[in-house]
């Protein structure tokens, strides 16, 4: 019987034992995210907050802590906003580099490394991973004392938005009754990108009266516009016209009866908004008073493009050799 007891102790601590080990490997895997770096573990930085910003470096993989005189790699994924327009022009650059040199760049042609890439266009919702390769110096190079090097990236790109405010017009006897359709005050199309679109009005106006639209552009991303937004905005001119010149803005009338502004406005970090006087055309004006159409729609499409510019960093840090004193 004594055996049988100490079989049956035995088979429970077994069981206690198994129960520790999953315990442990648990805690690991949960713990190993934020213990790779300080082992030196191949790293991954956090993803990019959840806002608007069309194309981005989704992820950055790196070894956080490198020895002397070893080669290592920094891969970008670079990703563009499923919601947004095709990308194009986009230079993906390494900056800061400190003691640590280039090896090989993505797509290198010649024999020297490049600190930058280009990528010539990225669809909606597309990806690409892109692969620099460094070297660190010999320990020799930096007296082999505890050194972490805070490298770093940009991105810049050319890009495009899109989007359409709807303009109504109503008679004096209309718009005293309120007996019109409610009007359309909201944009609609794509502001996937960096730089948003949005537009309200002071609808419906009355014939013989201006709507004012209110167009602002902000910047809603993590970086910079690099100059300029450019900004064009179309219109049936035998349905509605705009000031001419408005904002120092060209216009130019095309064969298909529409007419295009366009021009650059300066947005910078922050938003900008212009307000633009939408008139009917006075023959369609007149035909609505004639005929006593109580009330019109039209509308006018907004597009705007822009290169952009983010950047980023990440700590690398390399190791110092130890001496034997054996």
């Amino acid at each position: 019987m004594a055996n049988y007891k100490n079989l049956g102790k035995n088979g429970q601590n077994t069981g206690l034992v198994l129960i520790g080990i999953i315990v442990v490997i648990v805690i690991v895997i949960i713990l190993l995210p934020y213990i790779s770096s300080d082992l030196g573990i191949f790293s991954t930085t956090a993803p990019p907050p959840p806002i608007t910003q069309g194309v981005t470096v989704s992820s950055v993989q790196y070894t956080s802590s490198v020895s002397p005189a070893t080669q290592f790699d920094v891969s970008f994924t670079i990703s563009n906003n499923i919601d947004g327009k095709g990308a194009t022009s986009i230079d993906l650059c390494l900056d800061n580099l400190g003691i640590f040199n280039i090896t090989s760049s993505p797509n290198q042609k010649t024999s020297t490394p490049q600190e930058c890439t280009n990528i010539p266009t990225l669809f909606a919702g597309g990806s690409v991973l892109e692969v620099f390769r460094l070297s660190s110096p010999s320990n020799g190079a930096y007296q082999n004392i505890p050194y972490t090097q805070l490298l770093g990236y940009y991105i810049n790109y050319s890009y495009q938005a899109a989007a359409s405010q709807s303009l109504e017009f109503v008679s004096q006897q209309a718009y005293s009754s309120t007996n019109y359709p409610a009007p359309s005050l909201s944009s609609y199309g794509n502001t996937a990108g960096p730089v948003s679109i949005s537009t309200s009005a002071s609808l419906p106006a009355v014939y013989g009266t201006a709507a004012q639209v209110l167009l602002g552009l902000t910047n809603v991303g993590t970086g910079i516009i690099l100059g300029s937004v450019n900004v064009t905005i179309t219109m049936n001119s035998s349905e509605v016209n705009m000031t001419q010149g408005l904002f120092g803005f060209n216009s130019v009338q095309h064969s298909n009866g529409t007419i295009t502004f366009s021009g650059a406005v300066s947005v910078g970090t922050g938003s900008t908004t212009l307000t633009l006087p939408i008139s009917l055309n006075q023959n369609e004006e007149a035909t609505l008073s004639a005929d006593s159409v109580p009330y019109f729609l039209s509308a006018m499409q907004i597009g705007i493009s822009y290169n952009y510019l983010e950047n980023g960093f990440f700590p690398v840090t390399l190791k110092v050799l130890s001496y034997s004193t054996s």
